[in-house]
């Protein structure tokens, strides 16, 4: 099944509880946190109640190696001790849904910095259709979360 990384780019005060509750099921407390979630019809309603406040995509092979190697956490501040080949053969079985980020220990959640060169043009109070940051990016996630890590 295919995997959605999902960033949580604008904070949520002063929004109703439906996206609250909605951010709280992914687990996306702090601003820049980054979380992977199944492409399912169920984790698709809850993304178009918080669209407003995320940004999300599929995550390919490549870019989510690197995640795992510089923002994946066992606990609070220890890192992943594995070699990179590793890493890289665990993503694509990851991927393809052979396996979960549970067998390697790690917390599904992903704390990331701000977009080195900032967001699109238009800022984070536009959608990504018209060339702001929220909403559903494709595979221009990729590109993101590479400036993110």
């Amino acid at each position: 099944m295919e995997k959605l990384a999902v960033i949580k780019i604008r904070t949520d005060i002063g929004k109703n509880k439906a996206i609250k509750d909605g951010l709280r099921v992914f687990g996306l407390k702090k601003l820049y946190s980054c979380a992977l979630v199944d492409n399912s019809p169920r984790n698709k309603g809850i993304l178009n109640i918080i669209n407003s406040v995320v940004t999300y995509g599929e995550i390919d092979s490549k870019t989510l190696s690197k995640l795992l190697l510089k923002r994946g956490r066992i606990s609070n501040k220890k890192k992943i001790e594995m070699k990179e080949q590793d890493i890289n053969s665990f993503s694509e079985s990851f991927l393809k849904g052979e396996k979960k980020i549970a067998d390697l220990g790690v917390k599904n959640i992903f704390n990331l910095h701000p977009p080195i060169k900032g967001f699109e043009r238009k800022g984070k109070k536009t959608p990504f259709s018209l060339k702001g940051a929220f909403g559903y990016r494709g595979d221009k996630i990729n590109e993101l979360l590479d400036r993110m890590i």
